[in-house]
């Protein structure tokens, strides 16, 4: 199998609507970079809305295996109405759970930063490549202490800002892909066209 067909093989056979769908996204994107307050209302709400819905189909679960002998029952049952309470307040007042989700956001990026650091550190002792983690876990730890030195303000955009910086990386992501398949299919047409060349005048 040739270097073309072995890629070919790697990446989806399609790209119009992968290209367009990346297009799409780092549009979108870039509209919620301009509007990171209401992109952040939006991602509260939307969390809010699968928390509800989780807990809602995790509590009818554990009713309807109230005939089971299952000693986790009460825990499932539980967490279900806690499901419930947290996605029922983000969707009820979703400007006070984009205070907590920032601070949850902040202590997430404190935990990936800290194991960054602690991994470039090993790599490091064994003679790794250790930069690129190590300057990764200083920009996780950099963004924590910027939420939390802006807190309660940034509460109001960061979300929405991350959301929006994650869809443009993805959006072109994706475009990358597709301008691949169209370039690796153009170049296996040459190549069928160039051994077809050669069998006629052979």
């Amino acid at each position: 199998m040739t270097t073309i067909e072995t890629e070919k093989f790697e990446l989806p056979v399609k790209w119009g609507w992968l290209f367009v769908l990346g297009i799409s996204m780092i549009i979108l994107g870039t509209i919620g970079m301009a509007s990171a307050f209401y992109l952040t209302v939006a991602s509260v709400i939307l969390f809010g809305s699968f928390m509800f819905a989780g807990g809602v189909l995790q509590l009818w679960h554990g009713i309807v295996t109230k005939e089971i002998k299952w000693s986790g029952r009460l825990l499932h049952i539980f967490v279900a109405l806690c499901y419930l309470v947290l996605g029922g307040l983000l969707l009820w007042d979703p400007i006070s759970g984009s205070l907590s989700l920032t601070l949850l956001l902040a202590g997430i990026l404190i935990a990936i930063g800290v194991a960054r650091l602690v991994y470039s550190w090993q790599c490091r002792k064994r003679g790794w490549q250790w930069a690129l983690p190590f300057f990764g876990g200083l920009i996780d730890l950099l963004l924590a202490g910027l939420i939390f030195y802006g807190w309660p303000g940034t509460a109001f955009w960061v979300i929405g800002l991350f959301v929006a910086i994650e869809m443009i990386i993805n959006g072109w992501l994706l475009t990358g892909i597709a301008l691949a398949v169209r370039r690796l299919n153009n170049e296996s047409k040459n190549l069928t066209s160039h051994d077809s060349d050669q069998l006629h005048a052979s």
